[in-house]
């Protein structure tokens, strides 16, 4: 029980420090056009501090994606590099598997 516990808390920081970044990412789209080479670049200016892995304390994993997007994740529970490979429950679509994988941050639904 608590080790699920553990795993949800952990979870959302990751959720909430990606958040952080992620709008720190979006700033400095709107005004350079693009997202950054590294997220080093948005210091000061965009954000005053990016906030390490919740997991293993390294820096979040970044990097440009060529479709014009980014790709921003933690390591996750299994404490692996996976690439930003998600897993997902194999009864539940959709529904990230926490205690594998990496935590790749989202983009919204586009409409």
């Amino acid at each position: 029980m608590l080790d699920k516990s553990a795993v949800k808390t952990a979870r959302a920081q990751a959720i909430l420090d990606q958040a952080a970044v992620a709008c720190a990412l979006e700033r400095f789209r709107l005004a350079k056009g693009q997202y950054p080479e590294n997220l080093q670049t948005l210091l000061p200016t965009f954000i005053g501090k990016i906030p390490p892995d919740v997991i293993n304390g390294q820096p979040l994993h970044y990097r440009r994606a060529e479709d014009g997007k980014f790709l921003l994740y933690s390591v996750g529970w299994n404490r692996k590099d996976d690439g930003g490979v998600v897993a997902y429950h194999q009864d539940k679509a959709l529904t990230q598997n926490d205690g594998q994988d990496d935590w790749v941050w989202r983009y919204p639904a586009e409409k």
